[in-house]
Parts: C-alpha cells; sequence; structure tokens
C-alpha cells in the first residue's frame, strides 16, 4: 500500500505517489500552478493542507 496526493482541483485525477510529504506537496503546487493556473501562494498553501490517501488509486 503507497499513499498519495491527489489533486484537489475539481474533475482533475492527478494524484502525486508521497516519498516525503515535503517533496509530494511541492510536486502537487507544481501541478497546481501549471495545469490549473493557480497563484503560487494559494497552491503551496493548498498542497500543505492536503493529507495523504493510503489506498491505490483507480487505474
Amino acid at each position: 500500500m503507497t499513499a498519495y496526493l491527489r489533486c484537489p482541483a475539481p474533475n482533475c485525477t492527478h494524484h502525486i505517489n508521497v516519498r516525503t510529504l515535503p517533496a509530494a506537496a511541492e510536486d502537487m503546487t507544481d501541478h497546481l500552478v501549471d495545469k490549473h493556473e493557480f497563484p503560487e501562494v494559494s497552491a503551496s498553501y493548498q498542497a500543505q493542507m492536503l493529507l495523504p490517501i493510503t489506498t491505490q488509486p483507480a487505474a
């Protein structure tokens, strides 16, 4: 079983596997800025607030 973060944007199924929580939050911040055009500060806050999900994402 692995942990992952799921994108909080509506209708987005993007997920990031968690090796370390800070690295996963940084990767999610980059995703939110690049794909959803969140401002950097908002994206960082959203990513830091996510809790890891400990089941496998749907294939």
